[in-house]
């Protein structure tokens, strides 16, 4: 009887497990566009990202510039907490759920890549 009931708590502590929605595996990135109202841009330096999460090559034309595996931070609000400059290089991982986040944005465009990531656990390592 013990085993039946220890069996059937193991079955159930596995069944009633949640899953973490956070990759754990840690990133090298750099901020390479950071312009008002939030638009981020990061490229990938370190790490194997799922290359359809990443632009290849995006172009910013207002800078004329091209940024390899590059995207565009999703959860712009908690992002701009870090208090991180262009050049600075950074740690973090991916969230493969967006965060609920409550914050005013303004609405002024600036051109980011198409490809966006929810970032988190960010540690800022150097400044350029």
């Amino acid at each position: 009887m013990k085993i039946v009931i220890s069996m059937i708590s193991l079955f159930l502590a596995i069944s009633c497990s949640t899953t973490n929605k956070t990759n754990t595996q840690s990133f090298k990135g750099k901020l390479v566009i950071s312009e008002l109202c939030g638009h981020y841009v990061v490229q990938l330096i370190a790490g194997k990202i799922d290359p359809d999460k990443l632009a290849a090559n995006w172009h910013d034309d207002k800078r004329a510039a091209i940024y390899p595996q590059s995207f565009k931070v999703a959860n712009v609000c908690s992002f701009a907490k870090e208090g991180l400059q262009e050049g600075d290089e950074f740690t973090f991982t991916v969230s493969d759920s967006p965060e609920n986040e409550q914050c005013a944005v303004c609405l002024a465009y600036y051109p980011v890549p198409s490809q966006s990531l929810t970032i988190g656990n960010i540690r800022k390592i150097s400044t350029h």
